[in-house]
């Protein structure tokens, strides 16, 4: 009889895929420490919230035996799920058509493609010149990529009604979509959502799903969700400065890194560690649950303190896009009542707002080809932060978030001469401009077959000394350059 009562608990709470055949289901553990977390996650079970010595997990019917073998205790958590008020699918398409509608100065509408079952994922674009590309940061949340937390897609639609509202109503809404291009995808797992489950109707959990450094250190849409692989395909095609993902089942922003090669690791610090901090005390500084939240200090924590999590989004932003992404929990309960959206809103208008405003911060430029003026597909470093950005290749520009200080800064490309600035000053105000023109090696290599022609004429062996003077941002060797080049050349010849 327990037997048979526990196989009804367990069918509530699950959700069988067609093409996987297997039971899904929430459970909560109890009397764990961090290595049974971090065994869990080794074997495949997801963890999804972490508090003291209990956590919330998702796993297959056919994992249940790796509790049973570690003697973990769990209960089987029923699904709570109310999706009256809800936006619907059809419902959420025809308020983002109407908003593109309505502001078509300001609002594009964008399918980045189909889900696993054939929906449409949405990105909602707002721009002060929506259909040019431009010198601006691009900033972007997604949210729901879990299709039982739907509380970050109401509040995306809150924001885009917000945004387009008061453009040029008000100031500070209007300065954000002049200076920047916002990308908004409420919804990243439609079929999820529809059947008011976590994972994709591939049995994928999207936010497991993407390049890792250490479990799947492959930059390829090969192998993964069809959802997952339009997302990457769509950043690879666009140049994100900051972005966030938003969640529930917790409250507090989390930031990289999720995952370490050292399980024995309580902290995973990216090189711009502060500026994370920053970020995220940025978010949950404006939204009073989430900043005196109980369990974390401020509201912030870093993923591996949390817990481990292989294949998050923040982390491959980072590590292969030079994107600056946390990920934001926005309730304890996984599916609230649609009554309390509105409250919701309330906690987190100011904070989604000040959020991509960071975008606007520290370093930004266009960095051309010295002769031609085109844009080029450059490296941005900050000499003593190991972690790269790139240029936009259409425009050429680069925005790279910087906490005030004085930093050297290298800027290089593929067949071009690597430029470097030094005491570039970046305050907390708007970024510094810095402009840079690339000379490209060919240029350097007319000037040094000049002297080589003339040291032969000689009879004299090149010396490598001869070969080492600037040129000039745009391309051209300036008088004192030239000069030395000669004065060089006729020392080693009267020698």
């Amino acid at each position: 009889m327990k037997k048979l009562l526990f196989l009804m608990i367990l069918l509530a709470g699950s959700t069988v895929y067609a093409s996987t055949n297997l039971n899904f289901f929430q459970a909560r553990i109890h009397n764990i420490n961090r290595q049974h977390l971090i065994a869990l996650t080794q074997n495949g079970i997801t963890i999804d919230n972490v508090r003291d010595n209990e956590a919330i997990i998702y796993l297959r019917s056919d994992q249940l035996s790796v509790l049973e073998n570690m003697g973990i205790s769990y209960d089987i958590r029923p699904p709570v799920r109310n999706a009256n008020g809800y936006h619907s699918i059809e419902s959420l398409a025809d308020h983002l058509q109407s908003v593109e509608t309505n502001h078509p100065d300001i609002c594009k509408l964008y399918s980045i493609g189909k889900s696993y079952e054939g929906r449409d994922l949405w990105f909602m674009k707002i721009s002060d010149n929506v259909l040019d590309e431009e010198d601006e940061p691009e900033v972007k949340y997604i949210s729901s990529m879990h299709g039982d937390e739907p509380v970050g897609m109401e509040l995306c639609l809150h924001l885009i009604d917000y945004l387009s509202d008061n453009y040029n109503v008000l100031s500070n809404t209007t300065d954000l979509i002049n200076n920047l291009e916002i990308w908004i995808m409420p919804l990243m797992n439609p079929d999820g959502y529809v059947h008011q489950q976590r994972y994709n109707m591939q049995g994928i959990d999207l936010n497991r799903d993407f390049p890792d450094r250490v479990s799947s250190n492959h930059n390829t849409t090969e192998g993964r969700a069809v959802e997952t692989a339009h997302v990457m395909n769509w950043a690879f095609a666009h140049s994100s400065v900051l972005s966030a993902n938003f969640h529930t089942g917790a409250l507090l922003v989390n930031y990289p890194y999720d995952s370490d090669y050292s399980p024995s690791k309580k902290y995973s610090a990216t090189p711009d560690d502060e500026l994370f901090q920053k970020l995220s005390l940025s978010y949950s500084s404006l939204n009073p649950p989430m900043y005196n939240s109980p369990y974390f200090d401020r509201g912030i924590t870093n993923g591996v303190q949390w817990y481990y999590a292989y294949g998050g989004m923040q982390d491959w932003n980072y590590i292969w896009l030079g994107c600056n992404e946390v990920t934001i929990e926005l309730s304890d309960d996984k599916w609230p009542p649609f009554s309390t959206i509105n409250s919701f809103w309330d906690d987190n208008q100011d904070a989604m707002l000040n959020y991509i405003s960071w975008a606007l911060r520290g370093i930004r430029g266009v960095i051309t080809d010295s002769e031609t003026n085109m844009p080029i597909d450059a490296v941005i470093r900050i000499i003593g932060i190991d972690h790269d950005i790139y240029t936009d290749p259409d425009v050429g520009d680069y925005h790279r978030i910087l906490l005030p200080g004085i930093y050297d800064i290298e800027f290089s490309a593929e067949g071009y001469l690597t430029k470097r600035k030094t005491n570039i000053v970046v305050t907390d105000g708007n970024a510094a401009r810095l402009d840079i023109r690339l000379t490209h090696q060919s240029c350097l290599n007319t000037i040094e077959s000049a002297i080589i022609i003339l040291k032969a004429m000689s009879g004299v062996a090149v010396d490598d000394n001869l070969l080492r003077f600037d040129i000039n941002d745009d391309g051209t060797v300036g008088l004192m350059e030239a000069i030395y080049a000669m004065r060089l050349s006729a020392n080693s010849i009267s020698q």
